[in-house]
């Protein structure tokens, strides 16, 4: 950045301009790389926070739980007009994806129908469950090298899979005897 840039003032963001660039960012994209379009619309387009304050506000949101670009729109939505503008952004970078699926699912309900769709929307099922066996597929193979990791895998998938137990508790319970197990395998390896 240039010197005389640097001291020019930044913009002021109205609560209808936050909204709508964010709302316009919100129907517009899909996948990643959203961070580097906040970039253009809140620096250099609008000039409404300087580079420093994005990077700053951008490190804040990969720290906090939760979608970092959400986080993102709102630290510069507070950074701009304090709680309102945090509102205006979230609100204006959701609404437009939440009525796009809305629609989209009625659309889809209205022409279930037709057999093309379902034909489609089965071989995307099977697809899915083919790739998620083959990851259990290496998993159980790589945990086989060791009883320990196979007897892990085996419990997860009694508890979760046959007794219905909740995901988060047993993995809670699982995890940290999982690591204490690699951890000793670990400790062997090193030893001998």
């Amino acid at each position: 950045m240039t010197a005389d840039r640097q001291h020019q003032p930044l913009e002021t963001a109205s609560l209808a301009s936050l909204f709508l660039v964010c709302l316009k960012i919100g129907l517009l994209s899909f996948g990643g790389g959203l961070s580097g379009w906040l970039y253009q619309e809140f620096v250099e387009r609008h000039k409404w926070i300087d580079a420093d304050d994005f990077a700053s506000s951008l490190a804040i949101s990969q720290m906090l739980p939760g979608a970092n670009v959400i986080n993102l729109v709102v630290c510069m939505g507070e950074q701009l007009r304090g709680p309102a503008g945090a509102i205006a952004g979230a609100f204006g970078f959701l609404v437009g994806p939440f009525f796009a699926v809305i629609g989209l699912s009625a659309l889809i309900d209205r022409i279930t129908d037709a057999g093309p769709l379902q034909a489609t929307l089965a071989g995307v099922a099977a697809a899915a469950t083919g790739l998620l066996i083959v990851i259990c597929w290496h998993g159980l193979r790589r945990a086989s090298r060791h009883l320990s990791g196979l007897a892990v895998v085996a419990v997860v998938a009694v508890t979760v899979g046959l007794l219905k137990w909740p995901l988060l508790a047993v993995v809670a319970c699982v995890a940290p005897v999982s690591i204490a197990l690699r951890w000793k395998r670990k400790d062997r390896s090193n030893a001998g």
